[in-house]
This record gives C-alpha cells, structure tokens and sequence, in this order.
C-alpha cells in the first residue's frame, strides 16, 4: 500500500513539474521560413519574428495565440485554414497575409487585429503587396462597378437593381445551387466548378479589431492608427472559385487619421486634411451574409489652424473632416443576406480655424489694426445609400445606424486694436476687420433599398469675430482740439458673437476729440467716450477764448445823436464791440491746417503730379515740423497734404523766437 502510494505521489510531482515546464517555455519564436509536411495544429503561442512565414502542406489549426514581432503575420496551408485562437499584429509596417489553397474558416472564439490590414486569398497570385496597388484597391471600394451581383458601396446616388427577398424561406434556400450555399445539408456532395474543381469555402467569424488598440465594446472607437498609416484596407479575394460567408462575425474599424495641424508658424495657417477611415473589399464566388456587424469607423477631423499674433492680415483655414469607411462586396454567381447590421461612423469635424491681427503702433495718427480672416473646415460628409445590383437576396434584411455629418469647423478672428494718437490733436486708428465663417457641416443622406434609416447633417461651425477697437485720440493742452476715436466694424459671424468694435476714445483739448462710433454688428460695439473738456471758460458767459492768449478790449460807441429822428424809428446805434489784439511776444506766420496741426508755409512746395490731378501741397524736406514742434511726414503720392484749392494758407501766431529745428 505504501508503494502505490509512493508511485501516485511521484506521478502527481511529475504532473505538476511538467505544467510548470510548460507555462515556464514562453511562446515558441520562428525565424525565416518554418515548413511542416501535413497537418499542423498551433496549441502553444507561437512569436513570428521579423517577417518569419509558416508553410503547411496540410491543415493548419490555430488555437493559441500567434503574434508578430519586427514584421508581420503570414501564413499558407495547402488543405485548409481553421483559426479558434488570436491573430495579433499590431505594426505600422506590416499586417496579416493567409493563403490557403482550400477551406479557411473562422471560428466564433476567433479573434484579429491589426494595424496595417488583412489579406486572405486561395492563391498568392490575388495578394497585393505593392503599397500602390493597395492604394488602386482601396480607391476602387467606392466605385460602383456593373456586370455581377454586388453589395456596396454606400455611395451618394446609389443605383439598385437587385431581386429583392425580405425572408429566406425554406423552400428557396434548398432550391438553391449546391455550390451557393455555403452550409451545405447533411448529404451534399462538395461543391466543385463546371470543371469538376472543388470550391473551397471561407467562413468568417469571431471579432475583428481592424486600426490597432484593444478589443473595444460595440460602438466604442478603436484607437486612430499612426502616421505610417495612410489608407487601411481589409482584402477578401477568393477569386471565382471560392464561397465566402460572414457568420457571427463582428469586425470593428478604425476613425480615419486627423489632418496635420498648423497653429503658431505663420500668417498664412492651413490645417491639415483628414484621412478617411478604412474600407473593406470582398470578391468570391458567392457570398451569403448569415449574421455580420460591420462597424466602419469615422472619418478622421480636419487640422485645426492657428495664425501668429503680429499679422496684418491673418488668415487662418481649418483642414476638412474625413469620410466614414466603407466597403464592396462583389461575387460571381450571387449574394444572400440572412443579417446584416452597419454601423456606418460618422463624418470627421472640420478643424478649428483662429486668424489674429497685429496691434496698431501709436502714431500720429495712430496705425490701422492688423485684419483677421478665419474659416473653420467642412465636415466631412456622410452620404450613405446601399448601391447594390444583380442576384442579391435579402437587401431588406440590411440595417443602417443612424448616420451623422461631420461638424464644421469653428472660425475665430481676432483683429488688432487700433493704434493710439501719439500726440496732441492725432487722431486714434482704425480697429481691424475681423471676418469669422464657421465651417459648413457635413452632409448625410441614407437610402436603403425595402428599408429605413437615419441621416443627421453636421452642425454648422460657429463663428466668432469681433471687430478691433479703435484706437484713442491723442491728447492736447487747453488751447488745442483733442484728436478723434476711431472705430471698426465687426463683419457678420454666426451662431456665438458678431459684436461690433469698440469705438475709441476721443482726446482731450479745446475742443474735445469725440468718441468714436460703435462698429456695427449684433450687438453693435460700445461707443468710445468723448475726450475732456479743457476750454478755459471767461467769467462772462460768452464765446471761449483760446487759452494763454492776452486780450486788450476797447469799447466803441454808436455816434447817432440821442433822441434823433432815426433814433427813435430805427435802432441805428450798433452794440459795443470788442476787439482782440495779438498777445505780445508772439509773431504772425502763414500755414496750412492738417489732421488737426499748423504746417508753415515755407516748409511746402506746390507740385503737380500726375494721379492727384491737381496742384497739391507737399513737404520741401520729406517732413515738416508743426507749430507744435512734432514731425509730420509727408504722405507721399497721390496729392500729398492736400489739393491747394481744398486746402487754403490760413495765418496763424507762434512764438516770436520760434524757429523750425529739423533732426540732423
């Protein structure tokens, strides 16, 4: 008794060491090519490393895990394909290639993803390698081609000329060609050509993660794939001699890449496109669709673009949103639809456009505020009608999630704040044009032959703009007009804000500059405030008298007798009269008046040059120092400070030492 039960323990040890060995191993790694004559079943995970490939004469049986590592997954079998387990190659670089020459088959368990796409032929002559052929593939998805009985693409427009079965009754089913029913009845003979060839048969089943991530639940995104993934496509080519049905199938795609953003590198800002997201190519003998939930993923949101500060103007332009995926089935002989769900995605929001304009400098008068153009990208549209033609059975039994438009893209501009007046009597510049257009949204249409469905246009982007406020008068001492405000009006936006500008300050003098107007818009900008009053007002109500200037007043009187015939019909005496005489020190000189300075006469020379049409006024030196003792440059073509017929010598009083001092 002992004994045996020193043997059972021994045993048990053995046991336990031998699992322990097992799971110690870790997964079998595979360089280059490994072949195997026969049938081959995969119940360790297995690495394939740097583009290794399994070769099996027989069945391949996979029901662990296969990964890739440094280049992708492939595989042949010369009699057949059946997948239980884990397919796993998330690469940029690569993705998964399966050739077999006969039956492929994907189980319930099964489960796929990768990154850079799917292929699966029975010969290697319909696998595509070359990336420009891909493109070719993946561009042809959305043309809807004539001559055989096809399924797909959702298109704008579509054209469906298709017999039509709401159910699949018994009855028909069993009448149908041996070869077209993919689930055969306990006693059919395999399917074979009219050359006496067999027609091997692909099942598709399990969950499909197409883009990279983790298997997500229904209807959660798949994360976007990288850069070095330009178009993503998943490949189904079993020629003319091979049946294909999708059962328990659930393939989930991913949202197409976002455009490039462009944001802080120029005045000019333009955000990138966004991709498209996958599509989904099927060609075979025939096709029948028993349960497939086919989600395609949305299209990728356009580059948001974003202006520098210091532009005049700034335009800014936000990427287009993508289109959701897609797919096209096409098949020899016909296509049966026992169940079919999409979930088409949604179109990709345009991208966020911000436009800034630079602030005016203060000058004499004060710089024009820098403009702001900004327009938000299209959404990307998501017109979904089912194209399909020929021998396709059940199209009534397709259904189609509600399909969205991408979001237009919002604009914001920004212009510049208009430059103060730099000194007494000049007036504040102009606030910038601000014009904001949101981008429009993505169109959605949904058509489904016996059927319903769905459509939600995008939002339109919404439009934020403002005009620039305009810039402060400057301001002077008493005996000078403050310089006026100005204001800018605020272009129309939509559905956020169309404020007007604020208008400017007005400065201070005698007389006060006065605000500037509200630029138009919805509300309309605020008014700018008048400047201060600085008029020194006389004792007497009266007339204001210019500051600092000493007044000597003689009185005269009428010299009509009093009581005088005239006198007493006629009131000829006139009122007393006062009379100013220059302040002392002062002297007379002439000039002639502009934006609210005294130019002297002999700093101007009279031109005529073509364009002004007329003798205008100009600076001898190419600058003249006002009374003031400020610099004026000399606005240059066309007419200068003014025509001489609209702009007259007028006399005005400077101090008696006062003389021009031009910078050296």
């Amino acid at each position: 008794m002992k004994k045996e039960y020193l043997v059972g323990g021994v045993a048990l040890i053995l046991i336990i060491l031998g699992i322990w060995w097992f799971s110690e191993q870790g997964p079998e790694v595979i360089t280059g090519v490994k072949k195997v004559e026969g049938d081959y079943t995969v119940n360790t995970d297995i690495v394939l490393k740097d583009g290794a490939k399994l070769d099996v004469s027989g069945t391949l049986t996979i029901e662990k895990e296969i990964t890739c590592d440094g280049g992708g997954i492939e595989f042949a079998a010369g009699d057949g394909v059946r997948v239980n387990g884990t397919l796993l190659c998330n690469r940029e670089d690569a993705g998964i290639i399966i050739v077999s020459k006969k039956d492929i088959e994907f189980g319930e368990t099964a489960h796929v993803e990768s990154s850079a796409g799917v292929q699966i032929a029975h010969v290697e002559e319909d696998i595509v390698r070359d990336e420009a052929k891909r493109d070719q593939l993946y561009d042809d998805v959305l043309v809807p081609t004539d001559g055989k009985p096809r399924i797909g693409p959702l298109t704008e427009a579509a054209r469906a000329n298709v017999r039509e079965t709401a159910i699949l009754d018994g009855k028909e089913y069993r009448t149908m060609p041996e070869g077209f029913r993919i689930i055969r009845t306990a006693h059919a003979q395999t399917p074979r050509d009219k050359e006496g060839n067999e027609i091997p048969n692909v099942i598709i089943g399990g969950t499909w993660i197409i883009g990279g991530g983790t298997p997500p639940p229904s209807g959660v995104d798949v994360p976007t794939p990288g850069k070095k993934i330009k178009k993503i496509l998943l490949n189904f080519n079993f020629g003319p001699n091979g049946n294909a049905e999708f059962r328990n199938f659930h393939l989930v795609g991913p949202d197409g890449r976002d455009g490039e953003p462009d944001q802080g590198k120029s005045c000019n800002a333009r955000g990138g496109k966004s991709e498209d997201a996958f599509r989904m190519r099927v060609t075979a003998r025939n096709i029948t669709i028993a349960k497939f939930r086919l989600e395609l993923g949305s299209g990728g949101d356009g580059g948001p673009a974003e202006t520098l500060k210091d532009c005049d103007p700034g335009i800014a332009k936000g990427g287009d949103g993508g289109e959701a995926g897609n797919f096209k089935m096409i098949a020899e002989e016909g296509i049966v639809i026992q169940s079919f769900e999409i979930v088409p995605g949604a179109g990709g929001s345009g991208g966020e456009a911000i436009a800034k304009g630079r602030d005016g400098k203060p000058m004499c008068p004060g710089e024009k505020g820098g403009d702001a153009t900004a327009t938000g990208g299209k959404g990307g549209d998501n017109k979904k009608e089912l194209s399909a033609t020929g021998a396709v059975t059940g199209i009534s039994n397709v259904t189609i999630a509600e399909v969205i438009g991408g979001y237009g893209g919002d604009g914001i501009a920004e212009p510049g704040k208009g430059g103060d007046g730099s000194a007494c009597g000049c007036n504040g510049g102009m606030g910038g044009k601000g014009t904001a257009t949101g981008g429009n949204g993505g169109m959605a249409t949904i058509k489904i032959q016996g059927g319903g469905g769905t459509a939600v246009g995008g939002d339109g982007g919404d439009a934020d703009s403002f005009g620039g406020t305009g810039g402060s008068g400057g301001s002077c001492g008493p005996d000078k007009t403050g310089g006026k405000g100005t204001s800018s009006d605020g272009t129309d936006g939509a559905i956020r804000q169309e404020k007007g500008g604020d208008g400017g300050n007005g400065g201070d003098g005698c007389k006060e500059g006065k605000g500037g107007s509200g630029g138009k818009g919805n509300p309309n900008g605020a008014p700018g405030k008048d400047g201060k009053n600085l008029c020194i007002v006389p004792a007497k109500p009266g007339t204001a008298i210019d500051p600092g200037t000493k007044t000597d007043k003689k009185e005269t009187t009428p010299s009509c007798p009093p009581d005088s015939f005239f006198d007493v019909f006629i009131e000829l005496c006139v009122p007393k009269k006062t009379e100013t005489t220059p302040p002392p020190q002062t002297k007379k000189i002439q000039a002639i008046q502009y934006q609210g300075k005294y130019l002297p006469r002999d700093q101007l020379i009279i031109e005529n040059e073509a364009g002004c049409g007329a003798d205008h006024w100009h600076a001898a030196q190419g600058i003249v120092i006002s009374t003031d003792n400020s610099l004026v440059e000399d606005p240059g073509p066309q007419c200068g400070f003014g025509k001489v017929s609209s702009v007259p010598i007028i006399e005005t009083f400077v101090p008696q030492a006062w003389q021009p001092a031009f910078p050296r």
